[in-house]
């Protein structure tokens, strides 16, 4: 009895030790403005947890992604191009098999996510996927390269989107821009863990390890309106339902050809999927045209630095799209943030252009386009918001997005920036100026219809809500 006793003391202490760090750290992020300092302490404790079960697992995965994508071309620069004969532009095609696998199988993916539980789908693609990257670890010839590569892209097709469409249904509109912007900058982050790491390992692939699926089957959500996650009461679960009550809608029950129409009679789908198709067009000189960039000029760096320095594009990203999705929760307005930081990358584009701006200026335009990485995240919150009343549009509309400005990309990336043609991609550059000049021209149209839709439905509303004439109000 009295170890018993000792026992349950113990546990108490325990818990409320743990329970005081909760409060405190909640505190604290009260107070940095992570949450808003009039939100309801149960409120904080739920949207805590929510941030714990789905940033955590979610930025870990996709941090283990852009890990291997760059990884590759870290490789290439740092021996695998020797070691494996590659030659001309293989690297070019290594990543369009990648990407071909990626784009094709997204789309139906993400949809019937809408109707199986995520927190299964997810962790079992997660784990199939770092089952490939395992294989392509050991690869000695480039026909194992494009056959993992083909499967590394079936099982990682779901990752990005399923998680916004997870954001997208358990956050309120206020709340979604700067935790998309979190999830987001988990890739610049592997992008730049990837270069440090070639640059220690000096290796072929070594790096590359898959992250264990394991712990999403136990902390990663499905949708609100659907099976109540483990991590949170009875009572939480009302209470995130009752806070996306009419902002959020929950999937629908059945599978249904009414989405196409819904789909394609909006436009939604047409527009952010041209706004992605530019952006990702738009961040391509920063990446693997830069790396190719500094190996061409192997007289005047070294490898380690042919690796380190494009993580100054990194580090620029992560600042800007953070301090972007946090700008984008306090204004309400996605689009302001989204025109200001296309300036730098303009600026970027007409240095490149030009060419002959020197060593240094050359520098600043590549660097100038991680300015683009803001971009993403706006893009993806201002969908989930603008499309937060028809579940499956939202996950067709992002998947789509995303599928085939990922799609358009593998393609024209081998044309515009092929490995043969480093260091000066002068045709490529040019593109990207005339897409980063479009992608002014797309927000201003989709803040044009976004605010023409509230207006409507404001006057729609206004109409329901008129009494009609002679009767008694």
């Amino acid at each position: 009895m009295a170890r018993d006793e000792e026992t349950r003391k113990t546990a108490a202490i325990h818990h409320a030790n743990v329970s005081g760090i909760g409060h405190a750290w909640i505190r604290f992020m009260a107070f940095v403005g992570w949450y808003p300092k009039d939100m309801p302490c149960e409120e904080r404790r739920l949207i805590l947890k929510l941030d714990l079960s789905i940033l955590i697992f979610g930025c870990l995965s996709f941090f283990t992604k852009y890990l291997d994508q760059q990884s590759i071309t870290n490789a290439y620069v740092s021996g695998m191009k020797e070691e494996l004969g590659l030659y001309g532009d293989q690297l070019n095609y290594i990543t369009a098999t990648f990407w071909a696998s990626y784009c094709i199988f997204m789309i139906p993916a993400c949809y019937f996510l809408t109707h199986y539980p995520a927190n299964r789908v997810l962790p079992a693609l997660e784990i199939g996927w770092g089952l490939s990257t395992f294989v392509l670890a050991w690869a000695r010839n480039v026909e194992t390269v494009y056959a993992m590569r083909f499967f590394t892209g079936l099982f990682e097709c779901c990752s990005f989107t399923g998680t916004i469409y997870i954001i997208g249904s358990w956050y309120k509109p206020g709340e979604i821009g700067r935790r998309v912007a979190l999830f987001f900058i988990a890739s610049p982050l592997g992008t730049m863990f990837a270069g440090y790491l070639q640059a220690a390992a000096y290796t072929n692939l070594n790096q590359v390890h898959g992250l264990a699926g394991w712990s999403g089957f136990v902390v990663f959500p499905d949708v609100p309106s659907r099976k109540k996650p483990r991590f949170i009461t009875e009572g939480e679960c009302v209470l995130a339902r009752k806070r996306l009550h009419g902002l959020v809608a929950p999937p629908q029950l059945q599978l249904s050809l009414d989405i196409f129409r819904r789909v394609f009679s909006r436009w939604h789908w047409y527009l952010f999927v041209l706004q992605w198709t530019l952006m990702d067009q738009n961040f391509l000189p920063g990446s693997t045209p830069f790396s190719l960039y500094l190996k061409a000029k192997s007289n005047i760096y070294s490898v380690v630095q042919v690796n380190t320095i494009p993580t100054i594009v990194t580090a620029v990203s992560i600042v800007v799209a953070l301090f972007c999705g946090v700008i984008a929760d306090r204004t309400g307005r996605f689009w302001t943030p989204a025109v200001v930081v296309t300036f730098p990358v303009l600026v970027g584009m007409i240095l490149l252009v030009a060419w002959d701006v020197g060593e240094s200026g050359r520098l600043a335009g590549f660097i100038l386009t991680g300015f683009e990485a803001a971009c993403s995240p706006l893009t993806m919150g201002w969908a989930s918001v603008v499309i937060a009343r028809d579940a499956e549009e939202r996950a067709v509309v992002t998947a789509s997005m995303n599928a085939i400005g990922q799609a358009i990309t593998a393609g024209t990336q081998i044309v515009q920036f092929p490995a043969s043609h480093a260091p000066n991609f002068r045709g490529g550059f040019v593109s990207v100026l005339v897409t980063t000049i479009g992608q002014l021209g797309t927000i201003l149209a989709i803040v044009f219809l976004s605010h023409r839709d509230r207006q409507r439905e404001g006057q729609a509303q206004a109409t329901q809500n008129k009494p009609l004439l002679g009767c008694v109000t």
